[in-house]
């Protein structure tokens, strides 16, 4: 029978320092993106852009390559629509950007009146349906600031949530990370 044995400490403590090296990253990162909101959002919009045009590519090619398996029109369709996607996005940055954040503050509106009606309806939580009830309230004030502010709350949606994703990411890995270094040194 095989019997894995654990890592010694010099294997975590190399592993997890180049988890606590991307942690670092990812926070310096997120601090960024909220400092410079209009620069992140731009730069996550063109992601977007880039991420639809190389699938677009891919699934065309995919294909031609697979063509005897049935549905080749179907792949060939949705992969030209991500191709003309993606260039759309990448020639057209500000407009991406805008229906982007339009799309935003119309799901946080959405999901906050979802919520709100989850919290009484079902009494969804129990007694704690009261938080189901701020956490609501809180989306679909968002949602209101978004569409107030519409236009020029895309300068900073985007950048801002990819930002604060950006910080609790590699806030909650640096954690994981040290802890586990932690535990290993104790034991």
């Amino acid at each position: 029978m095989f019997t894995a044995e654990p890592p010694s400490e010099t294997t975590i403590r190399k592993s997890t320092g180049w988890i606590i090296a991307l942690s670092i990253v990812l926070i310096v990162a997120g601090i960024l993106a909220i400092a410079l909101p209009a620069i992140a959002s731009a730069f996550f919009t063109s992601v977007i852009g880039w991420i639809a045009l190389l699938s677009g590519i891919a699934m065309i090619v995919g294909s031609f390559v697979s063509h005897p398996i049935r549905g080749f029109w179907l792949t060939l369709i949705v992969g030209i629509l991500y191709l003309i996607a993606g260039i759309y996005i990448l020639s057209n940055l500000e407009a991406a950007l805008l229906s982007l954040t339009l799309g935003f503050g119309i799901l946080f509106i959405v999901e906050g009146i979802y919520t709100i009606i989850m919290a009484f309806v079902h009494k969804a939580g129990h007694r704690m349906s009261w938080m189901m009830v701020i956490n609501g309230v809180i989306t679909l004030i968002l949602g209101i600031m978004v569409l107030n502010g519409f236009p020029y709350s895309a300068l900073w949606l985007i950048g801002l949530y990819a930002g604060i994703s950006l910080l609790f990411s590699g806030s909650s890995l640096l954690a994981a990370a040290l802890s586990v270094r932690r535990s290993t040194i104790a034991s």
